[in-house]
């Protein structure tokens, strides 16, 4: 697990604050992959947006991707097994392989899309749990991404990953 502190912010306009945080490789089958970005700011939360830039894994319904705040121990699923149990014991066999955002201003759903293209197409979607959870929060403190991969045999990488929020 990497922690980063302060370089993180890569972008501040309009009311819209980004961090960025670090990918690496997905543990296949065991364990998770984790980054945390620890922000020093505090601020008032309005809106969230989480983007997994260049994602490659070969099964969807093996992963479960999160966001959790330490602090108040608040998490949101962005997606969670595609097509687990409905299409199979093993979830959708589609790819990963580009950029995807999650937010509550996106009305596409993931796993509707997961179902119908054999890779994905990057773009922006609704997380499978409203991010509005972390609305009226404090932006500061530690917020970690956490990729599962639940079934051994197929493997993937995350480039990165960048949180925006919305704030006051």
């Amino acid at each position: 697990m990497s922690q980063r502190i302060a370089n993180t912010l890569i972008n501040t306009s309009n009311g819209t604050t980004t961090f960025a945080g670090k990918g690496g490789a997905i543990p296949d089958g065991i364990g998770s992959f984790q980054d945390e970005i620890v922000i020093q700011e505090n601020f008032h939360i309005t809106e969230v947006s989480v983007t997994l830039n260049d994602i490659i894994h070969t099964w969807v319904g093996d992963l479960s991707v999160r966001l959790r705040h330490l602090e108040s121990n608040t998490v949101v699923d962005l997606f969670q097994r595609p097509g687990l149990p409905k299409f199979s014991s093993s979830g959708y066999c589609n790819d990963l392989k580009g950029n995807y955002s999650f937010s509550d201003r996106s009305d596409c759903n993931f796993e509707e899309t997961a179902a119908t293209h054999a890779v994905i197409p990057s773009g922006k979607y609704a997380s499978l749990q409203s991010l509005s959870a972390f609305s009226g929060m404090s932006g500061s403190g530690t917020w970690q991404l956490i990729i599962k991969d639940s079934s051994a045999g197929d493997s993937g990488s995350l480039g990165s990953w960048n949180l925006d929020f919305e704030r006051k």
